[in-house]
C-alpha cells in the first residue's frame, strides 16, 4: 500500500508524495472520520498518525501518541507481542489479520486488528499501517451463541427424552442423541436430512406427517399427548408427546419441534395402581359384605336371646328369677352394642355415612342422651346430669340421630371409667352470627383419668388407655374413633382434657343453622311418640310375615303385649297371599325368608296396589343393619325399618309414628 507519510528518520518536511488524483484533504477527511481505528508507524514502531477514532479510544490527543510506540502505551508483554507482529509484517511483506484480547486501552476490550505493510511508490517497505475496530459486542454476541448452542447440543446428547426439530417438508434438522438412538442411529447428526419414512412403516410416518401437517395449517400446540409407539426396531412404548410450530424471530413458521417421553414404567404404575385399587375396592366391598353378614347372623340369635329375656324380665316372675332374666338381656345388650360399633366403624371408615340435618328441639336430643344412660349411671351410683346454657337457642338444624349417638358414646364412656362421683354434659354458647350460632358439648366426669402419654391415641381405632383396661372395662376400642370421626363429619374438632384420677373432659364445637320453631315436629326426640304405659293407642290386626319359629314367638309375643292381633306368614309367598285375601292394619315383613324373601313379597304387594286407593303400610324386621339395607327396603315400597333385635320401645314407637302418618294422609 502506497502512502503519504513522514519517515521516523525524516525531517517533519520529508514526505512521500501523494497518490495522483487523490486530493490531501479528501484523504484526510475521509481517513479521520472513519469510526475504526487508523495507525501509522514507520520501521522502528513509532506512531507516526493516528485518526480521531484512535485517540478517542486511547483518550489522548492525537499529537500526544504521535512519535511513541506500543511500548509507551501498552504494558510491556502486550507491547512486545505487538512489535513481534509488526516485524512479522515487515519482514514478510504480508498482511496479518487477527483478534486481540483484553487489549488495554482505558478498559479491557476486545478488537480486530488488521496490520499492512506501508510501501512508497518503487514498493519499498517504509512501515505499517495498522488497522483495528472494537468487536467486543459482537465477540461476546458470537460468545453467548455458542454457548447457548452447547447447553442445547448438552440437552440434546444427554435428555432421556426422544427430541426433534423439522421444516416445514418432515425432514429431520436436529435430534437428540436418545432420538437418533431410538432410530438406530450412532451420531445425531446422520438424521439431519431425512425424514420418518426412512425409519418407520409407511402407516406410521404417514401418520406422523399429516399430523405435523396439521400443526403447521393450525399453530396449535400439542402438550402431553399420550400416544403408543412402534419403533424401527420393533420395539413399543408409551409416550407423552408434545408437538409446536417452529417459527422464525419473525414470527413466520418455518417448522415444527417435537419431544416425546417414555412414560412406559408410569403407564405400568398407573395400571398396576388401577388394579390394586379394584383389589382394594373389592376387598373393600368383601369386608362390606362380610360384616354386612356376620350382623344378620348375629342379630337372628341376639333377637331371640334379647327378645326372650325383655319378655321374662317383665313377666312377673319371683325377683331371682327376673335378675337372672335381667342378667341376660343385660349380657345380649353388651353384645349388640360392640355389633353396632363394629357396623358403625365400618360404615364410617367406607365413607357410606351421610349427615342428614333436619330442624328440631335441642334440649330434647340432650336430655334424650341422658335418659338412654341413666339406668347405667343408677347402677354405679353416679350422679348424671345435664347443663343448657341459656343462651342456647332451643331449636337449631341438625342431624340430630348423629348428634344423640356422639352425646351417648361419651356418657357411656365416662360413666365406664367413673366408679363415684358424676359425669356432667354441658352446652354452651360460643357465638352467633346471624343465622348461624356455634355451641360447645363437653362431657366431663370423675373418673380415672388417662395418662398425657395416652391423650394422643385414644381417638385412633382399637386403643385404649393401657390393655388392663380392656380387662377390667371391656370395650372394643371403638367408641370414641367412631365418636371422633362423626364429629368432625359434622365439622368439628373433638378435644380431651384429662389428669390421671381426677378425671376427664371430652369437648368439641359445632355450628348449626338456628331453626324456627313452626318448623320443628318431632325431629330431635326418638321418644316423642311413646308413652309411659307402652300400650298402642289402638289394637291393630298385624301381619307377622317371618320364617323363623324363635323370632315368629318373640315378635308375637312383643305384639300382643301392646295389645294387637297377629297372623304368621312363613315365608313371602304367603304374605302376599295373605294380604290379598284378608284383612290387615300393618304387614312386618322379615328380609330373609324362603321361597320369595321380603324385597320381593313387597314389590308384588306394591304392583297389586297399583291404580287402586289402597296402601297397606309395610315395616322391614330384619337382621341386615346397614345403611344400605335401609334404603333399599325403602326403595322396594316399605315404610320403615327395624333392625333386630327387635325391642318393645322400638317397635312400639315405630308402629305408633307410622300409623299416625297413614292417618293423616287418609284424612286429606
Amino acid at each position: 500500500m502506497v502512502h503519504d507519510m513522514k519517515s521516523p528518520n525524516q525531517s517533519n518536511e520529508s514526505q512521500v508524495p501523494l497518490q495522483p488524483g487523490f486530493p490531501e484533504w479528501l484523504r484526510v477527511s475521509f481517513v479521520e472520520e472513519l469510526p475504526l481505528c487508523v495507525i501509522l508507524k514507520d520501521l522502528d514502531g513509532k506512531f507516526t498518525y493516528v485518526n480521531k477514532q484512535t485517540a478517542r479510544l486511547f483518550g489522548l490527543p492525537a499529537e500526544a501518541i504521535v512519535g511513541k510506540t506500543d511500548f509507551d502505551l501498552y504494558p510491556n508483554e502486550l507491547a512486545q507481542k505487538y512489535w513481534d507482529d509488526d516485524r512479522m509484517v515487515i519482514q514478510s511483506g504480508q498482511a496479518i489479520e487477527q483478534i486481540e484480547k483484553n487489549v488495554t486501552v482505558p478498559a479491557s476490550r476486545i478488537v480486530k486488528v488488521r496490520k499492512t505493510p506501508l510501501r512508497c511508490r518503487d514498493g519499498k517497505i517504509i512501515g505499517i499501517e495498522v488497522l483495528f475496530w472494537d468487536v467486543t459486542a459482537h465477540q461476546e454476541a458470537e460468545a453467548n451463541l455458542e454457548q447457548e448452542r452447547f447447553l442445547l447440543q448438552s440437552l440434546l446428547n444427554h435428555l432421556p427424552d426422544f427430541i426433534y426439530f423439522k421444516d416445514l417438508e418432515s425432514r429431520f434438522l436436529r435430534v437428540s442423541r436418545a432420538h437418533a438412538s431410538r432410530l438406530g442411529l450412532s451420531n445425531p447428526a446422520d438424521a439431519i436430512g431425512s425424514k420418518d419414512s426412512d425409519y418407520f412403516t409407511k402407516p406410521y410416518a404417514d401418520a406422523a406427517r399429516m399430523d405435523e401437517l396439521q400443526l403447521i395449517r393450525s399453530g396449535q400446540n400439542v402438550l402431553g399427548r399420550e400416544e403408543h409407539a412402534c419403533w424401527p426396531d420393533g420395539s413399543e412404548t408409551w409416550v407423552a408427546t408434545s408437538k409446536l410450530p417452529l417459527r422464525d424471530e419473525g414470527g413466520k413458521t418455518v417448522g415444527t419441534f417435537g419431544i416425546s417421553r417414555d412414560i412406559s414404567e408410569l403407564k405400568a404404575a398407573a395400571e398396576a395402581l388401577e388394579r390394586a385399587k379394584q383389589v382394594a375396592e373389592a376387598a373393600s366391598r368383601a369386608k362390606s359384605e362380610f360384616v354386612a353378614n356376620l350382623s344378620h347372623e348375629i342379630r337372628t340369635p341376639m333377637n331371640a336371646i334379647i327378645g326372650m329375656a325383655e319378655l321374662l324380665a317383665n313377666s312377673g316372675l319371683d325377683e331371682q328369677r327376673t335378675e337372672q332374666a335381667r342378667t341376660i338381656l343385660e349380657s345380649g345388650e353388651c353384645l349388640l352394642r360392640l355389633l353396632n360399633d363394629i357396623l358403625d366403624f365400618s360404615r364410617i371408615e367406607s365413607g357410606r355415612v351421610e349427615l342428614d340435618p333436619v330442624p328440631g328441639d335441642l334440649s330434647n336430643c340432650v336430655q334424650g342422651a341422658i335418659r338412654l344412660m341413666k339406668v347405667q349411671a343408677n347402677e354405679k351410683s353416679i350422679k348424671l346430669e345435664a347443663r343448657v346454657n341459656l343462651a342456647t337457642p332451643d331449636f337449631v338444624v341438625a342431624d340430630f340421630v348423629r348428634l344423640r349417638q356422639i352425646l351417648v358414646n361419651l356418657i357411656g364412656n365416662a360413666i365406664k371409667f367413673t366408679a363415684q362421683g358424676g359425669v356432667t354434659l354441658s352446652v354452651d354458647h360460643v357465638s352467633r352470627i346471624n343465622q348461624m350460632v356455634t355451641l360447645q358439648f363437653a362431657v366431663s366426669d370423675t373418673g380415672i383419668g388417662i395418662p398425657n402419654d395416652k391423650l394422643d391415641v385414644i381417638f385412633e381405632e382399637f386403643e385404649q388407655a393401657d390393655k388392663s383396661t380392656t380387662r377390667r372395662f371391656g370395650g372394643t376400642g371403638l367408641g370414641l374413633a367412631i365418636t371422633s370421626r362423626l364429629v368432625k363429619l359434622m365439622g368439628g374438632q373433638i378435644k380431651v382434657k384429662s389428669q390421671t384420677g381426677l378425671g376427664s373432659t371430652f369437648s368439641f364445637s359445632l355450628t348449626f343453622p338456628v331453626a324456627d320453631e313452626t318448623e320443628t315436629s318431632e325431629f330431635g326426640d326418638p321418644n316423642k311418640a311413646s308413652s309411659s304405659s307402652q300400650t298402642s293407642s289402638e289394637p291393630l290386626r298385624i301381619l307377622l310375615a317371618e320364617d323363623g319359629e324363635t323370632n315368629q314367638m318373640v315378635a308375637t309375643i312383643l305384639l300382643e303385649g301392646l295389645g294387637h292381633q297377629v297372623k304368621i306368614a312363613h315365608n313371602g309367598c304367603e304374605a302376599v297371599q295373605l294380604s290379598d285375601t284378608e284383612s290387615f292394619d300393618l304387614i312386618l315383613m322379615d328380609l330373609e325368608m324362603p321361597e320369595m324373601d321380603g324385597i320381593q313379597a313387597t314389590r308384588q304387594i306394591r304392583n297389586r296396589e297399583y291404580g287402586t286407593n289402597r296402601h297397606m303400610p309395610i315395616i322391614a324386621m330384619t337382621a341386615h343393619a346397614m345403611e344400605s339395607d335401609e334404603q333399599r327396603c325403602l326403595e322396594a315400597g316399605m315404610d320403615a325399618y327395624i333392625a333386630k333385635p327387635i325391642r318393645q320401645n322400638n317397635v312400639f314407637v315405630t308402629i305408633e309414628n307410622l300409623m299416625k302418618k297413614v292417618k293423616s294422609r287418609s284424612s286429606l
